[in-house]
């Protein structure tokens, strides 16, 4: 098979189907927010040097997810793969679901692999974490796996990185013990995370920028704490909305599935807000977390100007 296709929402697990494919190969790397679909069949067009396989992965390949390609491109990227290089393996990556019927129909099914992982629910992700404990000789019990994906915010990439850290921790193969994931992992971190957010959202400037230094040393992923704030922006939005239709904190609670206890923070917060504050700070998270994943904008620049608006 000369052309892959991988759509995934882990870099991890993304990285590792690369891997399986380019095996001890050096691969050339690009990226389509800074290079054209033109230059980059052009580039799998050109025969190796040396006469070896040469092996081409294309990160943000998000044509795959339904962006527009242009005609050209298309018409370029359907004639490679109806007769793709045979001395070239290339291999399109995305972070986005697969959403690219129109393309298919008109190439030929037999030259190209897909890889898709759809979104994982919990169950896959249990697996994954079993699966990548056990390749290592190390056991992990349901209870500890739970704390993990529950302090990790079901991030797979978040998990392994806390993994590999335990495992560093114990040296050598064995069962991981509960209590040792509570003290190495999830309290200080999540502790440090939804103190962040709070402060965001009570627009402490100085603090905030504290915090997420704080955060950064503890290798606290940007992208993470993005979503934990548009999710206490959504909830505000929603309390917001519910006010106008004099809703009952009863029923507010048991249309959010909210405890008496956060709901109680959240209307509070939501007071200090108006609709269109709290519609914008969604907006600008959306679009910071699109454009971090696509990789046009630095994560950590990103996020810290996101505060220095949202905090004034």
């Amino acid at each position: 098979m000369n052309i892959y296709i991988i759509s995934c929402e882990s870099y991890h697990l993304m990285d590792k189907e690369i891997a399986k494919i380019v095996k001890d190969n050096h691969y050339l790397l690009f990226n389509m927010n800074n290079i054209s679909l033109s230059d980059i069949i052009e580039e799998a067009n050109y025969f190796s040097l040396t006469g070896e396989t040469k092996y081409i992965v294309v990160k943000n390949a998000d044509f795959l997810g339904g962006e527009k390609l242009e005609d050209n491109d298309q018409k370029k990227l359907i004639t490679y793969i109806n007769n793709p290089n045979i001395n070239t393996v290339i291999i399109f990556t995305t972070l986005k679901p697969l959403a690219w019927k129109k393309i298919e129909k008109e190439i030929n099914a037999n030259n190209y692999q897909i890889i898709n992982y759809n979104k994982l629910d919990k169950k896959s992700i249990i697996n994954e974490i079993t699966k990548y404990v056990k390749e290592r000789n190390y056991e992990i019990d349901y209870q500890s796996i739970n704390y993990l994906i529950d302090n990790s915010y079901s991030s797979l990439d978040i998990i392994f990185n806390e993994l590999d850290k335990i495992m560093l921790f114990y040296l050598k193969p064995q069962k991981i013990n509960f209590k040792d994931i509570n003290n190495l992992v999830g309290i200080e971190i999540n502790n440090n995370s939804f103190r962040f957010v709070n402060l965001v959202i009570e627009k402490n400037l100085s603090e905030s920028l504290k915090s997420l230094n704080d955060l950064k040393i503890n290798k606290v992923e940007p992208i993470s704490l993005v979503a934990l704030l548009a999710r206490e922006y959504r909830l505000m939005y929603y309390v917001k909305k519910m006010q106008e239709k004099n809703l009952t904190k009863y029923e507010m609670c048991q249309e959010l599935q909210l405890r008496d206890w956060q709901l109680n923070k959240i209307y509070n917060n939501a007071i200090t807000y108006s609709k269109t504050e709290l519609e914008k700070n969604l907006v600008d998270l959306c679009n910071i977390d699109l454009n971090i994943k696509k990789g046009i904008w630095d994560k950590d620049i990103a996020l810290y100007g996101f505060l220095l608006e949202a905090c004034i």
